[in-house]
């Protein structure tokens, strides 16, 4: 209850702004559903898009509809839910981008050795996605910009030619189910692994573009590796650019925090301070990207926390 009422005042105190130019010209926010969101009702909702366009978004990503895979935390949005969400973006203007439910046991499977299971696994997630594309009555809305699909992809997992082999046609189905359901190509994240392999990301996406129709978006990597992360993304931004692709930039707005664990399971963070979100601003206006997107003004700019009351503060102070 108190984070919710800090948020409403938080959010509140940007009405004075609404004449004036955003700080930072991001384009798009991420908006990672949680089963706390599913309580959030019109008022509640009107107040976060609000917020998300003041602060220059005029895209929201969906991560996800939901989570599934068999897990006890499993969950799936209401359409009601969404359907409120479509309205609130409507009337605001806000394009809304749909990601797919995730299967939370992507990571488990890519990190198994039997490719027969994990074959499975994806024509399983292959199936289940496009029967989500085929089915959603969002294409419908005015809102809607597109779907996303909630898998990373990275070089680490998918290095192996046998494991390329699985990847494309996969990618391919989805593509073709998005162009079928929607106007355009769905989207992707991608982002450098730092665990040692021989693979290359810009190799990989360079023979995914060969066959796929698809749009990557480039997480900078910044919120767990630092501004130096934006150099092994230098070969993916190139390839990218001299082949004339279009892709997004994904810049992160939150700061890891030491965990003890390497495999993301105990994961913890908090918003960045906004000098160095300055930084990957200025690398961000000229990296060619057709979107900058932020991930994500919920919660690392609008939450009950000292860091995101003075990342909000320092944003809206800027006026850069």
């Amino acid at each position: 209850m108190r984070r919710r009422l800090f948020q409403a005042l938080a959010l509140g105190a940007l009405a004075p702004l609404a004449a004036c130019s955003p700080p930072l010209s991001l384009n798009a926010t991420f908006l990672q559903l949680w089963r706390s969101h599913l309580a959030l009702g019109p008022e509640d909702w009107r107040r976060r898009l609000s917020a998300f366009r003041r602060l220059g978004c005029r895209e929201i990503f969906l991560q996800w509809v939901g989570l599934e895979g068999g897990r006890p935390d499993d969950w799936m949005a209401p359409d009601a839910v969404l359907r409120t969400l479509f309205d609130e973006a409507e009337r605001q203007g806000l394009g809304v981008h749909v990601g797919l439910p995730y299967d939370q046991r992507w990571w488990d499977m890519l990190a198994g050795t039997d490719h027969a299971a994990l074959a499975a696994y994806l024509d399983h997630t292959r199936e289940r996605g496009v029967a989500y594309m085929q089915e959603a009555r969002w294409p419908d809305r005015r809102a809607f910009r597109g779907w996303y699909l909630p898998y990373e992809l990275e070089q680490y997992n998918w290095a192996s030619s046998e494991r390329q082999a699985l990847l494309m046609p996969w990618l391919d189905a989805y593509s073709r189910a998005a162009q079928a359901t929607s106007r355009g190509v769905p989207c992707v994240s991608t982002y450098h692994s730092r665990l040692p392999t021989d693979g290359s990301l810009a190799t990989l996406w360079s023979r995914i573009l060969d066959r796929v129709r698809i749009h990557p978006m480039i997480q900078d990597g910044v919120g767990v590796a630092g501004l130096d992360n934006l150099r092994a993304l230098e070969p993916l931004h190139d390839m990218l650019l001299a082949r004339g692709a279009s892709f997004d930039l994904i810049l992160e707005l939150f700061e890891e925090l030491p965990s003890g664990a390497t495999d993301g399971s105990t994961f913890k963070a908090r918003s960045a301070d906004f000098e160095r979100v300055r930084r990957q601003w200025e690398i961000a206006r000229g990296y060619g990207a057709k979107r900058v997107v932020a991930f994500a003004m919920d919660p690392w700019v609008i939450d009950d926390t000292p860091e995101a009351r003075a990342l909000m503060r320092d944003w809206l102070a800027a006026r850069i």
